[in-house]
């Protein structure tokens, strides 16, 4: 973020000197004024309207999800119709998702007839599909086609549009089977057929999920992907920078929920809406606590009796929570990139929890001995490396084990795995830990 940038623009909002500032926004691109409408405590809707509708059209599309939840539904009719004309229709179909059923169809109502068939026909498909993704600026050449008869195709497109469109290529019973990438429209003679300029075109169903789009994405080298519907007749394209910024939402969605924070979250959001977006996973997480702090209120008499146990009890925990967040990582994201087939489960679960075992092994020694080092009897030494050995099994174990649990629930592994995972090496860990020390030390 231009920090520069942001405290001008605040200063100029403060003294209201609105005409200033539309003309010092538009000194910068359309990256640098979404960023000081996503960080700016006030005003958004203000400083959006002061732009021209051309430049309204390219930085609502680089807005965060808070700033078009808050400017676009509380803009007029008028100026949303006159921006969409500037965007393409896919991005339009996006924009108008944030908008109520009836001042949709007015504003559709408004825009050319030919742009609001294309973006009613998108709206269609749900948003979060390969069809609520595709981009319709595209032409269907025929395999038998000559390049001049693709060529006057292409000119008659952009002289409607003012698109260059992409170029695919179907079969005569129009099934989709390649596509001709501008660069062999360039370099190739006249005469050359269709056939010959096109490569191959991956094609996805329309109903298919973004996820899974953006999973087809790691083994294909073409630039788009075609979507089809039923019969395999091509419906649209999704073009791969459309793609890779869907899985940038997705990874920063996961991110934010791992964390049980709510995706595009920003820093400049009130208190009260970081409380109202917190506060239930802090909830969970105190009760979770209050359940290993009652593990420990057991062994009350033990800690009365050897106080230096308090000292140890934290790196049990740590490590714990450590090794278990290791193992809950690696399966998360196996799950969520489809990396670990599920007939997998139960020998990826060993694995970790043996894993874990041998790294508390190595860890719970290198603890004993700095213990002995420094002067605790040896027996505790003895009970703090057997616990890092439980612990870190059990953290490998449960850290494996609760995603797979959750993802046969539908529920997300990302959003709650940590919770419960931490719980469960928390009371585990204090309890062998306390019980060892109870046996072997009094």
């Amino acid at each position: 973020m231009n920090n520069k940038l942001l405290s001008k623009v605040q200063h100029l909002i403060d003294k209201e000197e609105y005409g200033q500032i539309k003309h010092f926004l538009l000194k910068h691109d359309f990256h640098e004024i979404a960023d000081v409408i996503d960080h700016l405590e006030n005003s958004q809707q203000r400083l959006f309207t002061l732009l021209p509708p051309e430049i309204q059209a390219e930085v609502v599309l680089r807005l965060n999800e808070n700033s078009k939840q808050e400017i676009l539904p509380g803009l007029s009719m008028y100026v949303i119709a006159r921006f969409l004309h500037f965007n393409d229709e896919d991005d339009a179909t996006d924009i108008l998702q944030y908008l109520d059923a009836e001042k949709r169809t007015k504003i559709l109502e408004r825009l050319k007839n030919d742009k609001r068939k294309k973006i009613e026909k998108l709206l269609t498909f749900d948003k979060e599909t390969a069809g609520g993704l595709m981009d319709l600026d595209f032409i269907i050449v025929k395999d038998t086609y000559t390049m001049k008869e693709i060529a006057e195709k292409v000119q008659t497109h952009i002289a409607n549009t003012q698109r260059v469109p992409f170029v695919a290529l179907t079969d005569e019973k129009g099934k989709a089977i390649g596509y001709i990438p501008h660069r062999n429209l360039i370099l190739n003679r006249p005469r050359s057929s269709a056939r010959q300029l096109a490569i191959e075109l991956p094609i996805i169903k329309h109903h298919v999920d973004q996820e899974k789009l953006v999973e087809h994405m790691k083994d294909m080298k073409s630039e788009a992907i075609g979507v089809v519907d039923d019969d395999e007749t091509i419906l649209g394209i999704v073009h791969v920078k459309d793609i890779i910024r869907i899985a940038q939402a997705e990874a920063t969605e996961d991110i934010y929920s791992f964390a049980g924070v709510e995706k595009e979250e920003a820093p400049t959001d009130g208190v009260f809406t970081k409380v109202q977006r917190r506060y239930q996973w802090l909830i969970i997480n105190l009760a979770t606590a209050f359940l290993a702090a009652s593990v420990v209120g057991l062994f009350e008499n033990t800690i009365e009796r050897l106080s230096l146990l308090a000292v140890y009890m934290p790196i049990v925990a740590g490590e714990g929570g450590n090794a278990a967040t290791q193992a809950l990582a690696v399966v998360v994201r196996g799950l969520a990139i489809e990396e670990i087939p599920w007939s997998q489960a139960k020998k990826i679960i060993m694995k970790e929890a043996f894993a874990g075992m041998i790294n508390g092994v190595i860890v719970g020694s290198i603890a004993a001995l700095t213990a002995y080092i420094f002067h605790a009897p040896i027996m505790l030494g003895v009970v703090l490396g057997i616990s890092m050995v439980v612990n870190l099994f059990i953290a490998g174990f449960f850290g494996a084990l609760v995603p797979f649990t959750l993802k046969a629930l539908k529920i997300d592994p990302a959003v709650a795995s940590s919770i419960f995972v931490t719980t469960a090496t928390d009371i585990i860990g204090f309890f062998v830990f306390l019980g060892l020390a109870t046996i072997l030390l009094l």
